[in-house]
């Protein structure tokens, strides 16, 4: 097995092992009394703990180390010492995978030549944020399990809520539903990351949005934070109407939600990806892949050739100019709503209504994964 065959397969188990923790989490009844409920959190850090293992494993595998001294050597070939080595170093196939890495793992309907699939896009920059939203995902699950211990009761009392008789409200604990969500949470956050596609990054984006919704709700018997989870979810419904009129542009005007190449189809060439298209088959900024003239940006393929046509023969792929700024701001209309920018900010403040581990969540994970990546 090479580089390329690993690390995918390394991140995909990584991104899984979250959704396998959320269901036994959810179906495991006999959890459901006393401390028993503990073996929840055991099992959502363990999930998220060897997620971050195999991911900083890709990581490891992902990086070419025969660059790391690529100045160095460069820097003895100007003083006449090793120039060739510099060559065969710079050259070297032995260091890193060949990214970036795009495939399907699974395809979910066909609709003509609109392809609804489960991809993946694995570039550096996700092996990096994979890294990284594991590792905080990490200590924020532990950190949790000292934080919700109070739910760990078959008779948790709620001191902030108050019934007409004048008592507080008596409930069973919440501890396995907690970390359950949590586990959903970082499911959410691992597949925006990892997604191959734009329509695989809307529907992680609404499932962040739900577990938002969840665990600011937590404590749902306070008013406040009924409240203040409806707040979040209505906002961000907001910004995503702006993702939505984004994703209808992308469709009509590229005909492909894909980030990296399609399989060639009835023996033809690869379709082009929406960065290939803008990028280049390398990944760097190439502006021949959009070619504006006038009002009119002319689409090129992964080859640098104008295409004639749409991927459905039908029209010349051309894309008014207007249609790609609105684009653009549709998309980064969703943003702005997860990331809590002006002026769909105003739900922050009153997600701070659930437990302490989930504003630090909702903070690194929601407005750094989903508002920044």
């Amino acid at each position: 097995m090479t580089a390329d065959t690993i690390i995918p397969k390394l991140l995909i188990v990584a991104w899984l092992l979250p959704l396998v923790g959320f269901a036994i989490e959810v179906f495991g009844r006999y959890w459901q009394s006393g401390r028993r409920s503990k073996a929840a959190a055991g099992l959502a850090i363990a999930c998220i703990g060897i997620g971050f293992v195999l991911s900083a494993s890709a990581l490891a595998i992902g990086i070419d180390w025969s660059s790391l001294g690529e100045h160095h050597v460069a820097g003895e070939a100007a003083h006449g010492g090793a120039g060739e080595t510099h060559s065969e170093a710079a050259h070297s196939p032995s260091g890193g995978a060949h990214l970036p890495l795009s495939g399907t793992i699974y395809t979910l309907a066909r609709f003509g030549r609109l392809e609804l699939s489960i991809d993946y896009y694995i570039d550096s920059l996700t092996l990096v944020m994979f890294t990284m939203v594991t590792l905080v995902a990490l200590c924020i699950h532990v950190f949790a399990v000292g934080y919700m211990s109070d739910e760990l009761t078959d008779d948790h009392v709620d001191h902030m809520v108050h019934l007409s008789d004048g008592r507080h409200l008596h409930r069973p604990g919440r501890f396995h539903l907690f970390f359950a969500y949590f586990s959903l949470f970082s499911f959410s956050m691992l597949g925006l990351v990892l997604a191959g596609n734009v329509f695989m990054v809307f529907v992680f984006w609404e499932l962040v949005g739900i577990c938002s919704y969840l665990l600011i709700g937590f404590y749902v018997e306070r008013h406040s934070a009924s409240t203040a989870a409806n707040k979040a979810f209505i906002v961000n419904r907001v910004g995503d109407f702006g993702f939505l009129i984004g994703l209808m542009i992308i469709w009509s005007a590229f005909g492909t939600f894909r980030f990296g190449n399609s399989e060639p189809v009835d023996g033809g060439r690869p379709q082009p990806g929406l960065f290939q298209m803008v990028r280049g088959s390398a990944g760097q900024p190439h502006a021949g892949r959009l070619d504006r003239e006038g009002d009119t940006v002319y689409l090129r393929d992964i080859d640098g050739r104008r295409l004639s046509e749409k991927p459905n023969g039908q029209s010349p792929a051309t894309v008014p100019y207007w249609m790609l700024v609105a684009l653009g701001l549709g998309i980064f209309a969703g943003c702005v709503g997860k990331s809590a920018q002006f002026p769909l900010q105003t739900w922050l403040p009153d997600a701070m209504e659930g437990p302490t581990p989930v504003s630090a969540l909702v903070h690194s994970a929601t407005m750094v994964a989903a508002g920044v990546y």
